[in-house]
């Protein structure tokens, strides 16, 4: 274990740089870690932020800091709650700490210009928290010099109280004033507990003013950058860090298979040892960032805001991985002209292609979900990414495995699929929404060419239906960036032809000729897919077990009692090879009706065979 991390060292790097402060003194609890990881990604993400590059997602960019920070506040809130329920504080040191919270954001408002209202404010709080604040002085008043350190607080009480009704004098020193003399009278151990998660709530709740400001009409630019250097500030004097992976992850995402098989590698091949344990530990990093994301479709929609910086650290990842990790140059290394150097070479090719599709794939569509304002969308997109995210990390992690150890893989990832099975999902998707558009082009043809206008609206309706449901399947992420855009444009103009039309005729003629576009879209698209190489070894494959399969038969005898089990075993396996080759159908269809009249059976049978025989000679030939 410690030899896998030595070697992936210089790879798990801390996302951010930890300071020299001291660390929390608690052991962290649940609710402290989930702060952590949220703090140190979104600071992560700032750190690569620039506003200046925003264009048209300026505004929902603006939501996604707002809620980012709430979310921080809440979490630090929590986390504080925790530790104090945790440690059995009496309720008056509770409401202390929280009159002590309160002080400081009231200095913050009133040194950031913004304490016009702050009189009712404080009024409120006054009155809500009347009880609790008696409570707390009648506590303080027990204590060894208790009785002058209430009555210097009435005093203070007083004079704020004044400064706030006159509107003259400075409130901001009794406040001060306050604030240091309650937190001189917590205890010690309270204060070392509770301490940095007030600070936390005290920066956060500071910067949410700093940021949002309604007279300026929202997001105030100029002080994010302000806001990152206050939370790496904070970062640092926490003494926190975010690790790419931690030790017990690690050990506890490496069962005992994985660790023979790495030793194996270590002491047969040690440069490959280094390639897949640099791979490994990178995989598992990117799989806790993703793996710790809930999902979006049942979050309240700041939660969905506050998911995207998080998506946009994992496309970051995706690039530096890709770069530094799975780059074929990290193959040079092993010998020239050996299995493992072809093996290897290979998978890096393929890794660095998927890595940096999804990295193109995650900037994409966050940047065309964020620019359409549309919250369900953006839930949509964030639980799809997330899936996809995994299925391939899975699935690189699969192929690395299974280089060397078919069983393993199999063990590991049973439901990881295949880049030929990820590919013919797609295309079964696409073929099944060819299917529907085909015939329904027609119809809308013939209901234009009719005038017949209540019809072709319903017909273009549920073609929309149609088309919204792919863009909203995980399918839908499969497509390469370029091929995405273009069907997203033909889709956003089919939907603008829709929705609130000037004059309703002129607006169904244009969705019906967008109909026809999309369809040529679809027929282009397929044709381009069907080429690719793992449809075509798939097919290969295919073919060649229905090739078997009728020799087999041929060759049987009518009477044989398994001739009735070739015969559906041959149905079965030709079939799907009528999606990419319309003519493997047709024959299998006229020998399925000789079959049944009983003439001329060895005759289609024949040509079926004949056919296959030529397909899986033209398929060999385009694989090699």
């Amino acid at each position: 274990m410690e030899e896998i991390l030595r070697v992936g060292g210089g790879d798990v790097f801390p996302l951010l740089e930890t300071g020299t402060g001291e660390a929390f003194p608690v052991g962290e609890s649940l609710h402290l870690a989930k702060l952590r990881r949220a703090f140190g990604l979104f600071l992560a993400f700032l750190n690569q932020f620039s506003e200046r590059r925003l264009g048209e997602v300026r505004p929902a960019m603006g939501l996604v800091l707002q809620h980012s920070l709430d979310t921080l506040g809440e979490l630090a809130a929590t986390a504080h709650r925790e530790v104090l329920d945790q440690n059995l504080e009496p309720d008056w040191v509770i409401h202390l700490l929280d009159l002590i919270a309160s002080l400081r954001t009231m200095a913050t408002s009133l040194g950031s210009g913004e304490g016009s209202q702050l009189k009712e404010h404080w009024t409120a709080y006054l009155q809500e928290e009347r009880d609790h604040i008696k409570s707390i002085f009648a506590v303080l008043a027990g204590m060894e010099e208790g009785p002058a350190l209430v009555a210097r607080l009435n005093q203070l009480m007083k004079t704020l109280n004044r400064a706030l009704q006159s509107g003259s004098g400075n409130p901001l020193e009794p406040i001060r004033k306050m604030e240091a003399l309650l937190g001189g009278a917590l205890p010690e151990s309270t204060r070392l507990r509770a301490e940095p998660l007030l600070l936390v709530q005290h920066v956060i709740a500071s910067l949410r003013i700093m940021l949002f400001r309604p007279l300026d009409r929202g997001v105030h630019w100029p002080a994010v950058e302000h806001i990152r250097g206050s939370l790496q500030w904070l970062w640092n004097h926490l003494g926190w860090s975010l690790p790419r992976v931690e030790d017990r992850l690690l050990e506890k995402s490496l069962p005992g298979d994985v660790r023979a098989l790495l030793k194996q590698l270590r002491e047969n091949h040690p440069p490959s040892f280094r390639i897949v344990a640099r791979a490994l530990v990178s995989h598992l990093a990117l799989l806790s960032l993703v793996e710790g994301m809930e999902p979006a479709v049942n979050a309240s929609i700041p939660k969905r805001f506050a998911s995207v910086p998080h998506f946009y650290v994992i496309e970051s990842e995706l690039g530096r991985l890709a770069e530094r990790v799975f780059h074929p140059r990290a193959a040079d290394n092993l010998p020239k002209g050996s299995e493992e150097s072809l093996l290897l070479g290979a998978f890096l090719r393929q890794a660095v292609l998927s890595l940096l599709q999804d990295q193109a794939t995650i900037r994409g569509l966050l940047l065309q979900t964020l620019t359409n304002d549309d919250v369900d969308q953006l839930a949509i997109t964030l639980d799809n990414l997330r899936a996809l995210l995994l299925s391939h990390q899975r699935q690189l992690m699969g192929d690395l495995v299974g280089l060397f150890s078919p069983e393993l893989r199999h063990k590991l990832f049973p439901d990881s699929p295949s880049l030929t099975e990820e590919g013919d999902r797609l295309r079964r998707r696409l073929h099944r929404l060819w299917q529907y558009m085909d015939p329904a082009l027609g119809q809308i043809r013939l209901h234009l060419e009719l005038r017949s206008w209540p019809r072709l609206a319903l017909a273009l309706s549920q073609a929309q239906g149609q088309v919204a449901s792919f863009r909203r399947s995980p399918e839908f992420l499969l497509i390469r960036s370029v091929d995405r855009q273009e069907f997203e444009r033909l889709t956003l103009q089919f939907t603008r032809s829709l929705e609130d039309p000037a004059v309703i005729e002129t607006s169904l003629e244009e969705a019906s000729e967008t109909v026809g576009e999309i369809l040529r879209f679809l027929d282009q698209f397929l044709l381009r897919i069907n080429a690719r190489v793992p449809l075509i070894r798939l097919d290969l494959t295919t073919s060649r077990e229905a090739l078997r399969l009728g020799q087999a038969l041929r060759l049987a005898r009518g009477d044989a009692p398994d001739r009735s089990r070739l015969t559906h075993k041959l149905i079965q396996t030709t079939k799907p090879l009528g999606v990419r080759d319309p003519q493997a159908l047709n024959l299998l269809k006229r020998w399925v009706r000789a079959e049944r009249s009983g003439r001329e059976v060895k005759t289609h049978l024949d040509a079926l065979l004949s056919h296959l025989e030529h397909l899986s000679s033209r398929l060999d030939a385009a694989l090699s």
